[in-house]
């Protein structure tokens, strides 16, 4: 046991020597290949197309999680976003979409669905007609039109009976004598009940409004960041790859030695 670990240890060493004898070998090889993959890295840095990154939030009650997640991750595969033109998709380099559910139910019991979208581009000024092609999308796809057409429906028929039954309210009170109205009725009890009622009118139109479209609770463009990687990190990925380019050189340099060396044996 004592002498097998002894050996182990010996051909470590010897290994680790015949790779610091290649390396002092070739030290120039591994001197100028990395210096010259930091140059070129960072030459291509800095002369590559500018890039800049920006996120939207949208929200929305009209998309179930499941669905929101199933939409936006058939839209980020896509090769082209819907209404967006050709010159604009070209500027446009990445887009990838977030989903995630409010824990706290909304109005009508449905929980909230928040859509983050991240989109890298080459031009800035695409933004607008990015964040528009986007909320356009959402508002015309399948399950949010069935929900919107759903909810107004019923938000339109709440608000007609509503009107109804304020109409028959004020009818009684112009028809009715107050003192025999006060017989059988507390004054105060419908006024209370009118009241009540252009509420709950007044929340069902707002309601109503909110569901025409998807909102954006921040936009594309009012916060933006230099998407180019650090310069660092540029040249250290240069480093990287010309160390990596001297030992795959070094490698075939003593492959073909011991190449050389078997066919004269």
């Amino acid at each position: 046991m004592t002498q097998k670990t002894s050996s182990d240890e010996i051909d470590l060493m010897e290994l680790l020597a015949k790779g610091y004898r290649a390396i002092k070998q070739n030290l120039l090889l591994f001197t100028v290949l990395p210096i010259i993959g930091v140059i070129v890295a960072l030459w291509l840095g800095y002369n590559s197309s500018d890039k800049f990154s920006s996120s939207m939030m949208i929200t929305t009650d009209l998309l179930s999680a499941t669905e929101a997640r199933f939409i936006f991750d058939e839209l980020g595969k896509a090769d082209s976003l819907p209404g967006l033109s050709r010159e604009e998709a070209h500027k446009l380099l990445v887009l990838n979409f977030e989903v995630q559910q409010d824990n706290i139910e909304s109005r009508d019991a449905l929980r909230n669905i928040y859509v983050k979208a991240t989109a890298i581009v080459t031009d800035p000024s695409i933004f607008p007609a990015l964040e528009k092609t986007i909320v356009n999308y959402i508002n015309t796809v399948g399950p949010v039109v069935k929900t919107r057409n759903s909810r107004e429906l019923f938000y339109k028929e709440m608000i007609k009976k509503i009107d109804g039954e304020i109409a028959s309210m004020d009818q009684i009170k112009k028809q009715t004598d107050s003192r025999a109205m006060a017989s059988y009725i507390d004054p105060s009890d419908m006024f209370s009940k009118t009241v009540e009622l252009f509420k709950e009118r007044t929340d069902n139109e707002i309601r109503l409004h909110d569901i025409e479209t998807v909102h954006i609770t921040k936009g594309f463009g009012t916060l933006m960041k230099d998407a180019k990687l650090p310069k660092i990190l540029v040249g250290l990925a240069g480093f990287g790859v010309g160390m990596l380019l001297a030992i795959v050189l070094m490698f075939i340099k003593f492959f073909n030695d011991y190449n050389r060396a078997l066919k004269i044996e």
